[in-house]
């Protein structure tokens, strides 16, 4: 059955647009748009009263497997930089993740997504002791809630050669298995943590693996100084030069944070035109500084690093955090940031998001925000920062079909899913608990 959108503020991401109109979705798409669509027989009509429609949000990277951490216990010893964030605390969690753990966060981190109006994850995942088939548990926790997904997972060499090829494996594994198929919904990147738990050997595995499979590296790149001073102290480079020497930095590539390039790096990265992913909340988390965003011509992404899937809380905080930092970003560039993340996705998955067009994916967000003020393109992204929120967030439609609708999630027992995820938890950080700090 088709589904009309009538009387609604159609917003377009990429590039804004604003437009009094209505919708007609049929099957997995956007089949008619303008002021005259009307409904057929036997179509759903859905009066949005005036209110704003967005295309489903893209969160530009995050770590579903971190869904499960909120209000885990305090780490064994208290972390005073980023280094020890990562030993004492998520190091530990990733240890700790099994089968049942990792696709009951991704169904949680998904759940938590949804009602906020995000319909795409662009995941990265690391779970050291449950490599092979990890990134299959994601996608079925992802597609049970019927969101998409851009999945990697973490190459690292921290568990040695062995847990390095196990990574690279899974992300073959994964690739090999995407390429068989066609329906827009999931998509693999070869994924790998930083360069500073990389060897040089490692990094050429990776650019091999995406030379193989026509894609890009999701990496972590400047999080913290650490991650610098490791290029040049112990690998006899700069962290960019070391980057391009083996094959990671090319436009298909994903650059997690990126807090602490240089005006140098920034350039090169510029010229090449891959893609940044900025993850405000998570900065300032973590105290690793601010990331020189306005520096960036090319593509930046906006993602929340695991922090919950709200994307509205996180367009706030990349604006606020830049006024407190001086920085000359505008309204408009963050904007930018989130159909960024919806032109990355679309790519990787063959689709297109983010845009509320003929032919597009029908991912639509329904919200019950009534504008107060005028509202055009020229001002959407004042509204999006000063205006709505995830609060607003009423129905989201998936591929066509709606899957929460009046703030109710649909086809899920959210009761049934919260307790199971407590009793997971549970065990989770028990698990955590014994184990001795790396």
């Amino acid at each position: 059955m088709a589904m009309v959108l009538q009387n609604a503020i159609l917003c377009d991401l990429d590039p804004g647009r604003v437009e009094s109109g209505s919708l007609r979705i049929e099957g997995t798409a956007i089949a008619e748009r303008g002021v005259h669509v009307v409904g057929k027989p036997h179509d759903e009509v859905v009066d949005c009263e005036g209110c704003v429609v967005l295309p489903g949000l893209v969160n530009g990277h995050t770590h579903l497997y971190s869904a499960l951490a909120v209000g885990m216990p305090p780490p064994p010893k208290t972390p005073h930089h980023f280094l020890e964030i990562l030993e004492y605390v998520w190091w530990r969690l990733d240890r700790a993740l099994d089968a049942e753990s990792i696709e009951v966060s991704a169904r949680i981190g998904a759940l938590e997504a949804l009602r906020r109006g995000t319909t795409t994850l662009i995941d990265h995942h690391a779970s050291p002791n449950c490599i092979d088939g990890s990134l299959d548990r994601i996608e079925r926790g992802i597609d049970a809630v019927g969101l998409r997904g851009v999945l990697c997972y973490e190459t690292t060499d921290r568990h040695g050669a062995e847990g390095c090829a196990a990574g690279i494996a899974e992300n073959r594994r994964y690739l090999k298995r995407c390429a068989r198929r066609s329906s827009g919904r999931f998509a693999g990147l070869v994924g790998g943590h930083a360069s500073f738990t990389l060897e040089d050997e490692s990094l050429d595995r990776l650019a091999a693996l995406t030379d193989e499979f026509d894609t890009g590296v999701h990496i972590h790149v400047a999080e913290d100084r650490c991650d610098e001073e490791d290029a040049r102290k112990n690998r006899g480079a700069a962290l960019m030069d070391r980057l391009i020497e083996h094959g990671i930095l090319k436009e298909k590539s994903i650059f997690a944070h990126g807090t602490h390039l240089t005006a140098d790096a920034i350039e090169r990265l510029n010229e090449c035109g891959a893609t940044l992913a900025h993850n405000a909340r998570s900065n300032m988390n973590n105290a690793v500084g601010y990331a020189p965003v306005d520096a960036f011509r090319g593509p930046v992404m906006l993602g929340t690093d695991g922090i919950g899937g709200d994307l509205f809380a996180e367009a706030k905080a990349a604006w606020f955090a830049s006024r407190d930092h001086h920085a000359n970003l505008t309204p408009a560039r963050v904007l930018k940031m989130l159909a960024a993340s919806a032109r990355r996705a679309s790519a990787a998955l063959g689709i297109t998001l983010g845009k509320l067009e003929v032919g597009a994916a029908a991912d639509i967000v329904v919200t019950d925000y009534r504008p107060s003020t005028p509202l055009s393109a020229d001002n959407l992204a004042g509204h999006l920062l000063f205006g709505m929120s995830s609060g607003d967030v009423a129905t989201v439609i998936l591929a066509g079909a709606a899957v929460l609708r009046d703030r109710e999630v649909i086809h899920r027992d959210l009761v049934a899913d919260r307790n199971e995820a407590i009793e997971v938890a549970q065990r989770l950080w028990g698990r955590m608990a014994e184990l001795p700090l790396e």
